[in-house]
């Protein structure tokens, strides 16, 4: 995927706009895991609605190989998952995970359901509904959607990021053996530098707003990253380096109205 150039600027009425992301630019090599990590209203969550297609850049362009956004949303081959999970209340896991089969025109698969709803740790509630799940479960249905259809490219924004300490490194552990097994393209979008850390190949820092990027950490650690190694130096030194850089980013803030824009 390259990211190339991207602005972003919102109106404010009579308050004229501001710029919400200044010049964007990053690849990622295929079946690579990139965090971003920044202050809050950097513009993050900006970054990753445009890569999904569902917000327009002022300027600059996101290519997944030779396509857009827009095309692989038309082939259903985009996957997302939300901080807010999204499931349908009315729809039990199975129908859930299923749903991007139905929206996508296609008959579902119960066998890949099924062996979804295995990978995520719910063969047992494929018949529950969402309210009669925790929301760590709630967030395995969310996840195991996003990748129902195989996709090229899947976008994370904060999936673990309204859960508890103990049930989100659960789940950060369970999300690193599935991306390992799968070795889908990912995008991670955090405010834990720690998940970053244990989770990606690469942190993106972004600055304050207008967002932009401020450092990138290669994190050289080996897999599967552990309750072990995350108490481990180089792991601790990694974190504390990364998150010195974030403090910079937040305290470099460029933050700029436009009156009239």
């Amino acid at each position: 995927m390259r990211v190339a150039g991207i602005f972003k600027t919102f109106p404010l009425g009579k308050k004229g706009s501001v710029r919400a992301l200044d010049a964007i630019s990053f690849d990622m090599a295929q079946r690579e895991l990139v965090a971003v990590v920044g202050p809050s209203g950097c513009g993050k969550s900006t970054l990753l609605r445009i890569i999904a297609g569902l917000e327009t850049p002022d300027a600059g362009e996101v290519r997944i190989g030779a396509d857009t956004p827009a095309t692989l949303t038309a082939r259903h081959r985009l996957g997302v998952a939300f901080q807010d999970h999204g499931l349908l209340p009315w729809l039990t896991v199975a129908g859930n995970i299923g749903l991007p089969y139905r929206l996508a025109g296609l008959p579902p698969d119960p066998a890949r359901i099924a062996a979804l709803a295995g990978m995520v740790g719910l063969s047992k509630f494929l018949e529950a509904v969402p309210r009669q799940l925790s929301g760590g479960m709630r967030q395995r249905v969310s996840l195991a959607r996003s990748i129902a259809l195989d996709p090229v490219l899947l976008l994370l924004d904060e999936p673990f990021g309204a859960l508890d300490l103990v049930t989100r490194r659960t789940l950060n552990q369970e999300l690193q053996s599935l991306w390992t097994d799968l070795g889908t393209t990912t995008l991670l979008i955090t405010h834990s530098v720690e998940e970053a850390v244990q989770l990606a190949d690469r942190v993106l820092v972004m600055a304050a707003r207008p967002g932009r990027i401020h450092a990138e950490f290669r994190i050289d650690l080996p897999r599967p990253r552990d309750r072990a190694l995350t108490n481990s130096l180089p792991f601790l030194n990694l974190v504390q380096a990364v998150s010195s850089s974030l403090d910079d980013a937040s305290a470099a803030s460029g933050e700029q109205t436009e009156p009239g824009a």
